[in-house]
């Protein structure tokens, strides 16, 4: 008798908790889903979706939990999930305002005495004011243009010493860049984009098939992804150029002032003016 995958997964599952007995962790991890928007400063919005599955007493755990506790030690340490983290290394990013969101129960199933939910973590990954996030490195390698490369060190999931990118079964890891975004490359061929042959271009020069459709998402499934990497680059309009250079020149103005120079300096200018207007009386 043959049974449909889902339901492999769940017999699976059962089996799991059932042998597990009391003293190790009733929850099972069903599914992983990696949200990352990236920002055009190379800063990110990452949202983590965890689909697990409990027994029936454990589903009073998770209530409990649920309405006691919003850090992720505490979720990681009550459910025992290995995989109960955010999946950006904090080695290779920063990252600020973590929260935990337990969604409610979904269902459960009276037969095989399993219920369902979803933990949700939501986070952003700062930009670094030099070369982006430590996801995404930044290069403005012309001007008005940069240069956006993933780097793969910066996910933490498996990775193996020829510098392949291993996701577990049912991880699904999805990608968000801006609209303005061109010159799109990835070594493995995203999930969304198979057999998408029309939307790829040859550059002849580069020696690369650059994407050049209008999907600005793409996702990558549990596979292992031979040494991956995804570039792409965004020219930005001249007047972004003029706002930056003002910008800039506004900021070292103010550290100018506020730094240990900054009392000197202002004495110069006190002494430039006061002899201009000397002077100017002379001359009247």
């Amino acid at each position: 008798m043959q049974f449909p995958p889902e339901n492999k997964l769940m017999l699976l599952a059962f089996l799991t908790l059932l042998l597990a007995g009391s003293a190790h962790s009733e929850f099972y991890l069903k599914s992983l889903s990696v949200f990352m928007n990236v920002n055009q400063d190379g800063s990110m919005n990452v949202e983590e979706r965890l689909a697990i599955m409990m027994n029936g007493s454990s589903s009073e755990l998770y209530e409990e939990t649920r309405a006691a506790y919003s850090d992720l030690a505490s979720w990681k340490g009550r459910t025992e999930l290995s995989e109960m983290r955010h999946h950006i290394s904090r080695a290779s990013a920063e990252i600020v305002n973590l929260r935990v969101i337990p969604q409610a129960i979904e269902r459960c199933n009276s037969y095989m005495q399993l219920c369902h939910a979803t933990v949700v973590l939501d986070y952003t990954v700062l930009a670094d004011s030099k070369n982006g996030s430590g996801v995404f490195r930044v290069d403005h390698y012309k001007p008005r243009t940069a240069k956006y490369s993933l780097q793969q060190s910066a996910l933490s999931f498996e990775q193996t010493k020829t510098g392949d990118l291993i996701l577990p079964p049912n991880t699904n890891i999805s990608i968000a860049i801006p609209v303005a975004a061109d010159k799109i490359y990835f070594s493995a061929i995203p999930a969304n984009l198979a057999g998408d042959e029309s939307s790829f271009r040859y550059d002849q020069s580069a020696n690369v098939r650059y994407y050049t459709g209008n999907a600005r998402i793409f996702n990558w499934q549990g596979d292992t992804l031979s040494k991956f990497q995804f570039t792409y680059e965004i020219e930005f309009p001249l007047e972004t150029e003029v706002m930056e250079f003002f910008h800039d020149s506004q900021s070292s103005i103010i550290l100018l002032f506020l730094g240990p120079e900054g009392i000197a300096a202002l004495m110069l200018i006190v002494a430039g003016a006061a002899t201009v207007y000397y002077f100017n009386r002379l001359n009247k």
